[in-house]
């Protein structure tokens, strides 16, 4: 059901959903590793500055748990919070839902489209091979990671219409 302002975007391109479900698969995974890998990793740190050794190895497991445990944490708050999440991409601008939300975002209202994703295997596991974030002009923001089903796709069409005018074309138009 298209709600105030939807239509004014022009005509229907692509329905991009999100892996909720995902969020929540790798929140259960991250986090118990970087728990395990911080409990490891204090006493690892500990006899380090006791035999003033290297902390190389030390540095790396507790970079592991950090990094592990705010994976968990933050894809266990968008499990919770991303119910239903979706992108509706149209000719003129980006339509975000989920539930309890809906925006209506015109390209001429979004300020800046930056994807700082990093294309690896550990990366597409954790759904950073795409981390796009749309800033809008009022200062609100989007974030768009690699758990949304094409997301590539998805966020090089918002560059290209945001910051090259290239417009997305609805299917079976040319």
């Amino acid at each position: 059901m298209a709600v105030p302002g939807e239509r004014e975007l022009g005509r229907f391109v692509r329905r991009y959903e999100t892996d909720v479900a995902r969020h929540g698969r790798a929140g259960i995974i991250w986090l118990p590793t970087g728990l395990v890998a911080l409990a490891v990793s204090v006493p690892v740190v500990i006899q380090t500055f006791k035999e003033s050794a290297s902390g190389a190895f030390a540095g790396l497991l507790l970079g592991v748990a950090l990094v592990s445990l705010w994976s968990g944490i933050t894809n266990g708050l968008r499990y919770l919070s991303r119910h239903g999440e979706v992108y509706m991409l149209r000719q003129g601008g980006l339509v975000y839902r989920r539930t309890g939300e809906t925006r209506v975002i015109p390209w001429e209202s979004i300020a800046k489209v930056s994807d700082h994703g990093q294309d690896n295997a550990i990366s597409r596991a954790m759904g950073w091979d795409v981390h796009c974030r749309i800033r809008t002009r009022a200062d609100k923001s989007l974030l768009l990671t690699g758990f949304t089903e094409d997301a590539a796709e998805l966020s090089l069409t918002v560059h290209r219409a945001v910051h090259e005018g290239v417009w997305p074309l609805p299917p079976g138009a040319v």
